[in-house]
């Protein structure tokens, strides 16, 4: 069999959440450029319709298996017996929420060869379950792809580095599936903001001066916020920022392009601003996208800083003096998608050999 195909081979892709539906795509169309057959398996995790049913109509995807997101246990058990049944050659975890930890003990269970997207990021905050899943994922998997060259400096650091065609930086996925647009400088007062993480939404105090903070802000600015279900689900209480349900794929990216200013706690909508040329501010103290630091296009601002709003506008009116740079190139060139199926191809052409 020739190394570079995947024919006749079938990759499972394990998903569960909406950044990593949004980097399946291009992945699944690689593979199938590549004469492999593609199984998605979507754990559930993201249960909510608007959060998820959306995105499958808009992707043109349906999963081969969909899960049900209540007893980690039951959960392991149901997609191994699923994966067991689909007999796959290999699996393909994304980035680093619950479901990669999932998909990973999957395969591992199963013997399956197992590969990681968006390895060797971390945020060195122990207490974030997310750095936790993607180093223990990242320590078992066959294949660690990184997105970034401060990613695999990161793998190397660590010993992880076993050398293509194992090893590799192909690029990120997300801007893959990024749909290009002609650059326009942001115009306006329009502020982007998404907030979900469990070290924000779920700290009842913290909550309560993110709010505080965005409803002094929307005196100024229109404020657009989708709220999270899990923001939903505790109450909302902001008084001058109006209620927005979460929105489709497509209606998000035309907010981004609209919008002058983005506030996230999110790592994929970090990234899409950066590539739509928007600046965005991350209510977190670190992010595991360092080099968007490093570069400008991205602040950091503890949310339990005193006075948020004060440090918010100034970060703003800082960006305003600035302008707007050229995007730099840090994320590949738009095809790690087909330099990840080569690496499927000629890990499986040697395990077979």
């Amino acid at each position: 069999m020739d190394a570079w195909t995947l024919a006749p081979r079938k990759i499972a892709h394990v998903v569960g959440a909406r950044p990593q539906f949004i980097k399946l795509k291009p992945l699944v169309a690689a593979v199938s450029e590549a004469g492999g057959q593609n199984w998605i398996a979507h754990t559930g995790q993201h249960f909510d319709s608007s959060m998820n049913d959306s995105f499958w109509q808009e992707l043109g995807l349906r999963p081969d298996y969909s899960g049900v997101w209540s007893d980690r246990i039951a959960d392991l058990n149901h997609l191994v017996a699923a994966l067991r049944e689909a007999q796959v050659d290999a699996l393909v975890v994304y980035g680093d929420t619950d479901s990669t930890l999932l998909g990973a003990k999957a395969a591992l269970e199963l013997g399956i060869p197992l590969a990681h997207a968006e390895a060797g990021l971390r945020s060195f905050n122990d207490a974030m379950p997310e750095e936790y899943n993607r180093v223990w994922v990242d320590q078992r998997a066959n294949w660690l792809w990184a997105p970034t060259e401060g990613a695999l400096r990161q793998l190397r650091k660590e010993g992880l580095d076993s050398g293509r065609p194992w090893v590799d930086m192909p690029g990120d996925l997300m801007l893959d599936a990024f749909p290009r647009r002609p650059y326009r400088p942001s115009e306006g007062s329009k502020v982007l903001v998404t907030l979900h993480r469990n070290t924000n939404i779920d700290n009842p105090e913290r909550l309560q001066a993110l709010e505080e903070a965005l409803d002094g802000l929307a005196r100024d600015y229109e404020v657009v916020w989708p709220r999270h279900p899990r923001h939903r689900a505790i109450g909302l209480s902001s008084t001058n920022v109006p209620d927005c349900q979460p929105m489709t794929r497509s209606a998000l990216l035309e907010a981004l392009h609209d919008t002058a200013w983005v506030i996230t706690d999110s790592g994929g909508l970090q990234k899409e601003a950066f590539f739509a040329g928007r600046r965005c501010i991350v209510l977190r103290s670190e992010t595991e996208w360092t080099e968007l630091v490093e570069s400008g296009w991205t602040a950091l601002i503890n949310p339990d800083l005193p006075d948020l709003e004060s440090l918010i506008r100034a970060q703003f009116a800082a960006w305003q003096v600035l302008g707007t740079p050229e995007v730099p190139e840090l994320y590949g060139d738009g095809r790690s998608a087909v330099r990840m199926a080569e690496s499927l191809a000629a890990g499986l052409h040697i395990l077979n050999q």
